[in-house]
C-alpha cells in the first residue's frame, strides 16, 4: 500500500526501488514520536538505513534517476482566512515534506509537523481568494484555492448533527470552516432580536471545487424550517432570515453529490471541505453597475444583505501588485467578453465589505429604471449597461444605433455574475422584424447574439427573464460592441515538465474572431520568459489549414534546472497589431497567463519574484 502511494517515477532509467526503501523514507518524513520506543525506532531506521546505503547509494550520487514524483496537492483546511491574521492550515496529498511552495499575495511557510502550512495573510489585500502551488524538481501539484475573508474565523466542532447538539456562535459575524462527513449534517446555533437579519452563505463547490451540492436552512430548536435555499452561487446556497421574535434559531447544512447519482442520501467525504459565514452586519454580493470603467476606476455601490444606504467603495485592481504573476482572469468561453477585460476589486476600511467587479474598456453605463418601452433607453455599441428587472414580468427595451454591415455583439449576463436571474433576448431590426431570440448560450445560462445589420438605424432590444422573475436582486449585465478582429489562446495545460532527454510539447488553441471583410492574419505564438536554459521555437498559426485552430510548441532543455511560471504570447501584424497572452484551461470559473515550467534537474531552482 505504501509502495503504490509513495511509488517513485522512473527517470533516465529502468531502476525500480524497493518498497522497504520506500517505508524507510516514509518513516523520516513522519513527526518524532515522544515516547518510549522512540530509541528502539530509531535502531530498527539505522539498520534499515545501512541497507539504503549499500543497495542503492550508488545512483542517489550518480544523480542518475529522478528522486520522487511531483507533489500532489488535493486539499486544504481551512481553507481561508481573515485578512491581517495568521492560520495554521493542514494539506492533503503526497509529497517529499517541506515542499517547495508557489503562493503569490500570502506568505505560505512550512512548519516542522509535516502537512502543516504556517500561512500570513496581509491585512490590505484586495483579493477574497488566492492560490497555493507545491512544487519540486520533479514537478508542480495543481493550484489549490485558498479563501480570504473579512471576518473572524472558527473551526466546526462534532458532534452537531442534531440541532439539539448544534455548535453555539456567540459572534454577530464569523466564518465557520468545517467538512462533512459521510451522509453529515452540521448545525449551528445563533441568537437573533426580533426583526435581525442573518446571513448564511456557503462557499464550498463553486469557489473551492468540494464535490457538494449543498443546502441551507434555518430551523427552529424544535426542528421546523424557517428558510431554505439550494442553489443561489451556482451550487452553493445564500440566504437572508429576518427574525420574527427574539430566540435561539438553528441554521442547518447538508449535502448531495456535485455530480448526481442513483444514491438517495446526505453526501460527505473527503474533500468535502467548507466555509460557512454567518452575520448580521453587512455582506455584499456583487458591486453596483456590475461593470467599471478600466481606464478611469472610481467608487462603486454594493448590493447585498444589511448594506448601509449609500454605501461606496473606491476600486482598486484584484490583488493589486501582489497578484501581479497569477492574476485571476475571466474565461475566454462563449459569451465573447472583450480579451482585454480585467477583475476589480472593492474593499472597505475594515474589510468586511468586499466584492468583485468587472473592469471592461467599454463605456459603462447605470440603465435608469424610469426608462419604458414607450422611451427606451438608447445604447451605443462599445457600451456597458448595468440594468435592473425590478418587478416580475417587466421586459427592458433599449434602442441601439446601426449601420448597414455593422457586425455586433450583444450580450446579457446575469449567472456567469453570480446573479440569479435566466436570462432572454429578442432583437428586432428597424422594419419591427425579429432577426433573433435568444436564451442559453452554450452550456451557459446567459445570452448572445452576433447579428451583421442589413440596415441603417435604431434596432430594438428586449430583455426579459425566462421564468419572468423579478426583485430587488435581478441585475444583468448588457453589452453591446462591434465584432473587431480579435483572437484567443488556450493552452491544454497549466503546467509542464521537461529534462534534457525529453522535450516538453504544449498544445495551444486557436480561436479567430472578427468579420469574413476584415480577419485577423497569420500569429506568431512564442514563450517570451523561459530561463536561459529552456528554448522553444517560435510557431506560426497560418490563416488556413491546420494551424490555423492549433499549433504545438516544443519547450528544450539543456538539463539545468527550474521551476517557475513562464509567460507565452501570440501577435497578429494584421489588420493591426494585436498581442494576446496564452490562457490555462478554465479551473474554478477562471484562467490565468502564466504556465508553470518544470525543467527537472539536480537541484530546484526558486520562481522569479
Amino acid at each position: 500500500m505504501i509502495g503504490d502511494k509513495f511509488r517513485r517515477k522512473k527517470s533516465r532509467s529502468s531502476f525500480v526501488v524497493d518498497p522497504a526503501v520506500i517505508m524507510t523514507i516514509d518513516l523520516f518524513r513522519q513527526p518524532h514520536r515522544h515516547d518510549s520506543r522512540r530509541s528502539g525506532e530509531r535502531l530498527r531506521i539505522r539498520s534499515l538505513c545501512h541497507r539504503l546505503v549499500l543497495g542503492v547509494g550508488f545512483w542517489l550520487a550518480a544523480g542518475s534517476i529522478g528522486w520522487s514524483a511531483p507533489p500532489t496537492l488535493t486539499n486544504l483546511f481551512p481553507a481561508g482566512g481573515q485578512r491581517g491574521s495568521k492560520v495554521v492550515v493542514t494539506c492533503t496529498g503526497t509529497w517529499t515534506w517541506p515542499p517547495k511552495i508557489s503562493s503569490p499575495g500570502i506568505d505560505a511557510v512550512p512548519t516542522a509537523d509535516a502537512g502543516k502550512l504556517e500561512v500570513s495573510i496581509p491585512a490590505d489585500l484586495a483579493a477574497d481568494r488566492v492560490w497555493i502551488r507545491f512544487y519540486d524538481a520533479e514537478g508542480a501539484s495543481v493550484l489549490q484555492p485558498f479563501l480570504i475573508g473579512g471576518w473572524h474565523e472558527i473551526e466546526e466542532v462534532e458532534p452537531n448533527e442534531k440541532p439539539q447538539q448544534a455548535q453555539v456562535v456567540a459572534e454577530a459575524a464569523v466564518t465557520v470552516n468545517g467538512a462533512l462527513k459521510e451522509a453529515d449534517v452540521d448545525c449551528f446555533s445563533v441568537t437573533l432580536a426580533a426583526g435581525q437579519t442573518l446571513v448564511a452563505a456557503l462557499d464550498a463547490n463553486t469557489r473551492l471545487g468540494s464535490p457538494m451540492d449543498s443546502i441551507l436552512q434555518v430551523v427552529s430548536p424544535d426542528g421546523i424550517i424557517l428558510a431554505e435555499n439550494h442553489d443561489d452561487l451556482n451550487l452553493d446556497p445564500r440566504l437572508a432570515f429576518t427574525a420574527a421574535k427574539a430566540g435561539t434559531y438553528i441554521v442547518r447544512l447538508f449535502a448531495f453529490p456535485s455530480t448526481p447519482n442513483t444514491t438517495i442520501r446526505f453526501h460527505g467525504g473527503a474533500g468535502h471541505i467548507y466555509r460557512l459565514t454567518l452575520t448580521t452586519g453587512p455582506y455584499a454580493t456583487h458591486a453596483i453597475p456590475l461593470s467599471a470603467s478600466l481606464a478611469q476606476p472610481d467608487s462603486v455601490g454594493v448590493a447585498g444583505w444589511n448594506i448601509p444606504p449609500e454605501t461606496r467603495l473606491n476600486i482598486v485592481p484584484f490583488g493589486g501588485s501582489r497578484l501581479a504573476d497569477l492574476q485571476e482572469l475571466e474565461p475566454l468561453e462563449e459569451l465573447r467578453r472583450s480579451p482585454e477585460t480585467r477583475l476589480g476589486y472593492a474593499l472597505s476600511a475594515d474589510g468586511t465589505i468586499s466584492t468583485r467587479i468587472r473592469q471592461t474598456p467599454l463605456t459603462v453605463v447605470l440603465k435608469s429604471e424610469t426608462a419604458d418601452s414607450a422611451t427606451p433607453m438608447t445604447v451605443p455599441v462599445s457600451s456597458s449597461v448595468t440594468g435592473r428587472l425590478k418587478a416580475r414580468r417587466q421586459q427592458d427595451e433599449y434602442l441601439i444605433p446601426l449601420m448597414k454591415g455593422q457586425q455586433v455583439v450583444i450580450s446579457v449576463e446575469a449567472r456567469s455574475l453570480d446573479v440569479p436571474l435566466d436570462p432572454v433576448m429578442k432583437l428586432a431590426d428597424p422594419t419591427g422584424t425579429v432577426v433573433a431570440d435568444v436564451d442559453d448560450i452554450g452550456s451557459l445560462r446567459d445570452a448572445l447574439i452576433v447579428h451583421t445589420a442589413a440596415h441603417d438605424g435604431d434596432y430594438r432590444l428586449t430583455v426579459s427573464d425566462r421564468f419572468r422573475q423579478g426583485g430587488d436582486r435581478c441585475w444583468y449585465l448588457l453589452t453591446v460592441r462591434l465584432d473587431q478582429p480579435d483572437f484567443d489562446l488556450s493552452a491544454n495545460a497549466d503546467a509542464i515538465v521537461t529534462t534534457s532527454d525529453k522535450p516538453a510539447e504544449l498544445t495551444v488553441k486557436v480561436q479567430r474572431r472578427g468579420t469574413a471583410a476584415n480577419p485577423v492574419g497569420p500569429l506568431t505564438i512564442q514563450a517570451v520568459s523561459l530561463p536561459d536554459a529552456v528554448t522553444c521555437a517560435a510557431v506560426v498559426s497560418e490563416t488556413t489549414g491546420p494551424t490555423a485552430t492549433e499549433v504545438k510548441l516544443t519547450f528544450t532543455s539543456t538539463g539545468a534546472p527550474f521551476s517557475g511560471p513562464v509567460r507565452i504570447t501570440g501577435k497578429a501584424s494584421s489588420p493591426a497589431e494585436i498581442e494576446r497572452a496564452v490562457r490555462t484551461p478554465a479551473h474554478l470559473g477562471v484562467t490565468f497567463e502564466t504556465i508553470w515550467l518544470t525543467v527537472v534537474g539536480k537541484l530546484a531552482a526558486e520562481p522569479p519574484k
